[in-house]
């Protein structure tokens, strides 16, 4: 892990402290602010209704610099791409705690993070 980068806002959606598998339809965001590599705050909350481009504008507007999550939709990681913030999909369906420590620790296993809408059951 390289931690020339400072402060991060790093983005989980997640549903009851653990990662929800779909970035777009997460029940809950939980937000880790990371200093020097430790996490000093850490806030669960509610984002906006689904709509495409919602999620990834109101992270923006928190200030987030990274998004951990499993799958992502190409719109999601273009906008997501354009307003500034890492992506770090394919993350596992665990507690955030423990992807925060894996992240932070460099041992965070990445899976397979496309989302094809035939499989997320979006409504278009």
């Amino acid at each position: 892990m390289d931690f020339k980068v400072l402060n991060q806002k790093i983005a989980i959606p997640s549903a009851n402290g653990v990662l929800f598998p779909h970035f777009g339809r997460a029940p809950e965001i939980t937000i880790f602010t990371v200093v020097a590599g430790l996490v000093t705050a850490t806030e669960v909350l509610t984002p906006p209704e689904h709509e495409h481009g919602v999620l990834p504008r109101f992270l923006a507007g928190l200030n987030c610099t990274d998004v951990i999550c499993g799958g992502i939709g190409a719109g999601a990681v273009e906008l997501l791409n354009q307003l500034g913030i890492k992506i770090h999909g394919g993350a596992p369906e665990l507690p955030v705690a423990q992807i925060m420590e894996q992240y932070l620790n460099g041992t965070i296993v990445y899976g397979n993070s496309a989302c094809s809408h035939d499989g997320c059951h979006h409504e278009h």
